[in-house]
């Protein structure tokens, strides 16, 4: 056996905890932001079809792209752990990475089916 299998096979059950309570906090936040990153490229998929635009470099790119935001989240949870809770840097890099993530749903929904779902919204709060 190997140094590096006989590590893992005497400290898996560690080494999972230890990932385990890293991630559980940030849970609702990576869930969040996977899902909006699946929604914009399932619709960006979408949207490549209909007007015969799609490549797979696009899709590819994406998924790049998908990855550098979970890994950010992952590094600003490293640094606001390291800093103190008192810190919060998670929450508004999701904040963040949620408007770019919606606005690209909003121009794929728009060429997809005409609609523009933020001016109906941003419709309720104009005065009459």
């Amino acid at each position: 056996m190997s140094p590096l299998s006989t590590f893992l096979s005497k400290y898996y059950l560690s080494i999972g905890a230890g990932l385990l309570a890293y991630i559980i906090p940030i849970k609702a936040d990576l869930i969040f932001v996977g899902s909006l990153v699946m929604f914009d490229w399932i619709t960006g998929m979408m949207k490549g079809i209909k007007t015969s635009e799609f490549k797979s470099s696009i899709a590819i790119r994406k998924f790049w792209v998908s990855a550098g935001y979970l890994l950010g989240i992952f590094v600003a949870h490293s640094v606001e752990l390291y800093l103190g809770s008192a810190t919060p840097i998670v929450k508004p890099m999701v904040a963040i990475i949620a408007v770019a993530e919606i606005q690209s749903l909003r121009e794929n929904i728009q060429i997809l089916t005409g609609l523009d779902i933020l001016k109906s919204v941003s419709g309720l709060f104009k005065k009459k």
